[in-house]
């Protein structure tokens, strides 16, 4: 989701002396950020700075410039100042920075202000834009603070896209009010049946999705994706799993002193010379109990606890065996042969971790060390994020199961079996939901029984421009589905689909990808992967290299992701070799790729990429 940057500007004489707490600037704060509460979850807000300053107009003034200017905030919220008084001038300030008003956001304020008390009528604030930050005054108590912000948080995440010209997001809200306003007139009108092509003639001849980039797709799956659910799980089985917060070690690590060779515990202090061998102590053993004398020392393993006194530890093979007992089954006296230093050779207690210290950091994808970290500090649960649950199912009336006799006109169905196994790789399991024949109700009948069971559902084929291209009317029609984006200018992938509905009282999300082998593993990578670590807050990115090409490539006016083998030389920068025939249809040429060339779109001036230039290239199948 598209982070919205705030400012909070708190305006009080009083405040500004330290004669009075400010409680309205921190309530904004929580409001903003914490997501748990109902404006938080809106705004998703992220408080870039706050300040208090006194009821003076040029102060306020300077405040408001430097945070737009400046800081670039996507919204300054000023509380304070807005009232009858001679002092209450943050109205006049606002007035004199902004370049544009915004009265239905003051008259919102007032409307709600006016359900709670008729006093709100004396509010003179003003709301606004400088350049691209929305300004807006807030009253000063705390009360009329969260009442204004509720009554305006609805509408402040598209206003910041208008402001910032984020396209994207735009046209997305403004499908999200249409399908609003369709559904709620269908629910007046009575149920409504599926209405779909009823042949050929009647299909689209132009999409009527526009075409977006890559980077404004994967954008709009981040900003669809809610706030990651948790659990508590073992430690055993945490591997692969994305901490959702900090974990603090229970013990100190070592929690004694340790020996860190095997040898003899002694006193620094006696130098070199013979030493009377009082016994020996092993890993686990109980510690010695008795101090160390001078002239005197212990014998201990690796991973031993130090005896109490002694001040150094002497490898054995810094020693000479003097005298053994009569049976010669123990050292009774040894010579050191080396002057032993203070804390030789001795780990301190929590030398290596410290009872209470942090030991991991929310979001860290927890592997075998962090496993081995969690052990070692007596962790024996974590709080980890839910991992959604994900079907695959195929469409097409051409597609045969693995094993069945290929039937004329028909092939056997790649792309379920290869996703799958690509969410494999990535640490997610997925469902098998089999084929669906491009038929209206076997369709909704098969994404039915799949969004009974799943949280995502990715679905190859079915998206294009056929007249058998069923999915996206169905999501709308059917499912009463908000289609987020239907063309992504890419290639390839060109018509993969992103949506959200709610079924079952659940928030579902489903990804349509194209029917080509490549085009469906191509947007897997891009956005599949994008969307699954996005709802479990892992802040996965695909590494992106520099590459030189080995050979040429015509460029396609849509942005291409090519397959390549790169390979790493002597040269400053990995050779790009192609894998052949860039055809969405031939799955060959993701045969021992480990690279997709990001080659850009086609313009007059550049026609062509030749041998030797330099394209980013987006590595795959490095983990």
């Amino acid at each position: 989701m598209a982070e919205i940057t705030f400012a909070i500007l708190t305006v009080s004489d009083t405040c500004a002396k330290g004669e009075k707490v400010d409680t309205s600037g921190p309530a904004l704060k929580e409001l903003i950020s914490d997501t748990s509460t109902k404006v938080g979850n809106i705004l998703k807000g992220n408080v870039i700075c706050t300040a208090i300053v006194p009821d003076d107009k040029d102060t306020i003034m300077k405040y408001l410039i430097s945070r737009s200017d400046k800081y670039k905030a996507n919204v300054i919220l000023t509380t304070g100042g807005t009232g009858f008084s001679k002092r209450d001038v943050t109205p006049e300030a606002t007035k004199k920075v902004i370049n544009k008003e915004a009265p239905g956001m003051f008259t919102a304020m007032l409307i709600a202000g006016l359900e709670k008390t008729s006093m709100a009528m004396l509010s003179r604030a003003v709301c606004g834009i400088r350049n691209k930050t929305l300004i807006i005054n807030l009253p000063g108590s705390r009360n009329a603070v969260e009442e204004c912000l509720t009554a305006l948080a609805p509408v402040i995440p598209h206003a910041v896209d208008l402001i910032t010209d984020r396209k994207a997001l735009i046209a997305e809200t403004h499908k999200v009010m249409e399908h609003t306003e369709s559904s709620l007139l269908s629910q007046h009108a009575g149920p409504s049946t599926v209405t779909l092509y009823k042949n050929v003639a009647q299909r689209h001849r132009q999409s009527p999705f526009p075409m977006i980039s890559v980077e404004e797709a994967m954008e709009l799956i981040r900003k669809n994706v809610p706030k990651a659910e948790t659990e508590v799980v073992n430690t055993k089985d945490a591997y692969g799993r994305i901490l959702a917060k900090d974990v603090y070690s229970f013990y100190d690590l070592p929690p004694f002193r340790a020996s860190i060779k095997d040898g003899y515990a002694v006193l620094a202090s006696d130098g070199k010379g013979r030493r009377k061998v009082l016994c020996g102590v092993t890993a686990g053993s109980e510690p010695f109990s008795t101090l160390l004398k001078a002239g005197t020392c212990v014998r201990v393993n690796t991973g031993a606890p130090v005896p109490e006194g002694a001040t150094a530890v002497v490898q054995v093979e810094d020693t000479n065996l003097i005298s053994e007992n009569s049976d010669k089954t123990e050292e009774e006296e040894i010579e050191i042969m080396t002057e032993p230093a203070v804390g030789q050779d001795i780990r301190p207690i929590g030398c290596d971790i410290e009872k209470e210290s942090l030991v991991l950091n929310a979001y860290t994808n927890i592997g075998p060390t962090e496993i081995g970290l969690l052990a070692a500090c007596g962790v024996k649960e974590v709080t980890v994020t839910k991992l959604p649950s994900i079907g695959v199912l195929s469409t097409g009336n051409e597609l045969q199961e693995i094993g069945q006799r290929l039937e004329p006109a028909c092939v056997y169905d790649s792309n379920r079996i290869t996703l799958i196994t690509l969410l494999k790789e990535n640490d997610f399991t997925a469902l098998d939901f089999g084929i669906s024949v491009d038929e209206e109700m076997v369709l909704i009948s098969k994404m039915q029984h799949a969004l009974q069971k799943v949280d995502v559902l990715v679905t190859t084929g079915s998206v294009s421009m056929g007249d058998r291209d069923l999915l996206k009317p169905i999501l709308q029609e059917y499912f009463k589905a908000t289609i987020h984006f239907g063309r992504v200018n890419m290639k390839p992938g060109k018509p993969t689909t992103f949506a959200t509905c709610t079924f079952n009282n659940r928030r579902k999300y489903i990804l349509c990808l194209p029917g080509n082998p490549v085009s469906a593993v191509v947007t897997a990578r891009l956005f599949l992967l994008t969307l699954l670590n996005e709802m479990i807050d892992n802040l996965w990115k695909p590494i992106i290299v520099k590459a030189k090409l080995t050979s040429s490539y015509k460029l396609d006016p849509r942005p291409e992701y090519a397959r390549a083998i790169l390979e790493w030389n002597n040269e400053d920068l990995p050779l790009a070799y192609s894998t052949g025939n860039q055809i969405s249809s031939k799955l060959l040429s993701c045969k021992g790729a480990n690279a997709l060339l990001m080659l850009p779109g086609r313009t007059e001036k550049k026609r062509k990429l030749n041998e030797g230039e330099i394209v980013p290239a987006m590595l795959i199948g490095f983990t």
